[in-house]
């Protein structure tokens, strides 16, 4: 139980390193080295690996990538995908299945009342955990539907 989906992305920086600690991996060994992070579902970590590792054609030296979701340079997909766990809905994305009538109170008590369109993707955050589903039917995001939702928005 935990993490899913295996994930790779094209830069490595104190950032990105911080919130992969954030949503729960733990790096593996040297971090700093290379140019790239990958992470790992079944262990929950996060390791580094040198761009050259992709293309070489020693295969003592390729970084094997199979199984891995190529993200990219685009962090909001990677940590998306690398948030995947079968245990939790926390720092997960959603799919309306159908218009989702949703009703929440805030911190100071106040009542809000908002309705999710069919098809929307939506971020679980504090305001979810406490949201009553008044109606609709909704679920987790899957890799497919995470890179749709993320296409074109990459970081350069």
């Amino acid at each position: 139980m935990g993490f899913t989906t295996p994930a790779f992305i094209r830069k490595n920086t104190p950032e990105l390193r911080k919130r992969l600690e954030a949503l729960g991996y733990k790096p593996l060994l040297s971090i700093e080295d290379g140019e790239c992070l990958s992470t790992t579902s079944n262990l929950g970590h996060y390791h580094s690996i040198r761009s050259e590792q992709f293309d070489n054609k020693d295969p003592h030296s390729t970084y094997d990538c199979a199984g891995r979701i190529d993200c990219g340079a685009n962090e909001d997909l990677f940590l998306a995908i690398a948030a995947l766990r079968d245990d939790t809905n926390k720092n997960q994305w959603f799919v309306a299945d159908s218009p989702l009538s949703v009703s929440y109170d805030d911190i100071v008590g106040n009542d809000h009342y908002f309705i999710e369109p069919k098809g929307s993707v939506f971020f679980w955050d504090i305001n979810w955990m406490h949201a009553t589903i008044i109606s609709g039917n909704y679920h987790k995001a899957t890799v497919e539907e995470l890179i749709k939702h993320f296409k074109g928005k990459e970081e350069i």
